[in-house]
This record gives C-alpha cells, structure tokens and sequence, in this order.
C-alpha cells in the first residue's frame, strides 16, 4: 500500500470546532419532500453509506490510495467525509425531483502534497455548486444545472471491527494534535472475537483487551509489548501511540475506515483497513 509522504498534523480543538460547527449549521437544516428523480424525496437513500469519489470535476485522475481517498457520508441534513487531506463537514438539503442543495464545506486546516491539495479544492468547490443529485443502490452523481457531472462516487462496502487487520494512517501525539506517521513506518491493530486487541506499535509487537458496547469501547491499559529498541522518532511515535489507546471511548466504521476517540470526540488513531 502506498502513503501519502507528507507528516500531517492536526490539532484537536481544530477538529472539535468543525464538529460543532457542522451541529450548529445542521440544527437548521432538513431535507425537503422532494425526489431523487421520481417527484418524492429520496433524500433518505444518500444516507447509512459511505459514498467515495471516483470522478471530481477539474480533476484529470482522482486520487485511489488508502488513507487518501474522497469521501461523503450524508445524516439528517449534515454531510461530512475526507477530502483526501483534511476532514470536513457541510450541511444540505434535498427537495423535490432531485434537487439538493450543499453548503460551503467548512474543513480542517491541515497541508498535504500539492496534487491532493488541488484535488481537494476541487472536490469542495464541486459540493457547493451540485444543485442536483441521483442515486441507486450503489452509485450517486451530483451534477449542476446544467447536467454537468460534478462528483460521481461509487458505495464504500463496510467492513467489521473484528478479524479486519486495521493499518493506522495517523494517531494522537499527546500534545492536542492528530499525527501523520513517520516515513516508512507502520502502525497495525487487529480486533479479535476473543476480546484481544493485537498489532504492530511500529517497533514493537503489543497485546491488551478490549470491550465494546454499541459504539462505545473500552481498551485496557495493560498493554504488553516486546522489549525491541528502534530509532528515536520510531520509539516516540510508538509510545504516543499506545498511550492514546486506553483513552478509547468510542469508535466508528466509516466505509473502510476506523475512528477511535476519546470522551470529549477527540480523536486518538485513525485507521485504514488494509
């Protein structure tokens, strides 16, 4: 699998603050009681799925690397994903024969190679200028007025927690920031039926437990590990890690996508299934 090269980091009140202001904007958003073509709304078909971009309008070849990937996920009127760098929220509306309507996305402020960058530029200006949408089983398109395509995705399938062998695309420094991980480097979890969590740290192999109860988690902070010594950034970047785990209160699956945070919504790792 190939990562992205660039170190990125994210501050956490950052993300807190586009999660609230994605509830503030949506408290007074609804979806109308149109269609997605046929004269009802169809709103509540673009929801409980993870949509993926596979044409962007502007874009010659939409990126297709792990942990780097367009995505939407649509809820009640508030839309939010990755936009191949940063994370970002906007809210819509969806009204009769088609139509819908996206706000401006508001977007985490994190840097990344100028391809991704331009490509995500793109993508947040193609949202806010979709005035119409269709959508099947598996596939949605938002073009304008004019019928021009502006994002087409194709349906993320999801996968399980457990038996899915996790890679960490970034995890929580310790110093109120998501981080990217070190070149060359990787970060593994594996959640087992059996309660175990297993994987690699970066240098080390590490075992503990874990609970999970709807989307709530609990991960034990006795997490064993080998005594294996590795360079300096290595050995930080694996301790901030484990130490970010036992933190763990919640997790979500988004598509192919793990998200643990903690109590207050701040996230600890960010995982791609491999």
């Amino acid at each position: 699998m190939t990562r992205l090269s660039h170190r990125r980091v994210l501050p956490l009140a950052a993300a807190a603050a586009l999660v609230a202001l994605a509830a503030l904007a949506g408290a007074g958003c609804s979806s109308g009681d149109g269609s997605g073509g046929s004269g009802s709304d169809d709103g509540a078909a673009l929801e409980g799925k993870t949509w993926k971009a596979t044409e962007i309008a502007g874009v010659t070849a939409v990126i297709t690397e792990k942990g780097a990937e367009v995505t939407a996920a649509f809820a009640a009127g508030e839309l939010s994903g990755s936009g191949g760098v940063n994370r970002y929220t906007a809210t819509y509306t969806t009204q009769s024969d088609g139509k819908i309507e996206i706000s401006q996305p508001a977007s985490t402020m994190m840097a990344g190679p100028p391809k991704a960058m331009a490509q995500e530029e793109a993508y947040f200006a193609a949202l806010a200028k979709a005035t119409r949408y269709a959508v099947t089983a598996d596939a949605l398109t938002l073009t304008d007025d004019e019928g021009a395509t502006l994002v087409r995705y194709a349906v993320v399938q999801p996968v399980t927690l457990e038996g899915t062998e996790w890679e960490a695309l970034a995890y929580n420094n310790g110093k109120g920031a998501l981080q990217s991980l070190a070149a060359s480097s990787a970060i593994t979890a594996t959640f087992g039926s059996d309660w175990s969590l297993t994987g690699n740290a970066g240098v080390n192999q590490y075992t503990t437990t874990y609970t999970t109860s709807g989307d709530t988690m609990t991960i034990d902070a006795a997490i064993a590990t080998t005594k294996m010594a590795g360079p300096e950034e290595l050995m930080q970047q694996e301790a901030a890690y484990l130490a970010a785990l036992p933190q763990t209160a919640t997790y979500a699956i988004e598509g192919d996508e793990l998200w643990l945070r903690d109590s207050t919504g701040a996230a600890l790792a960010h995982y791609v299934a491999r």
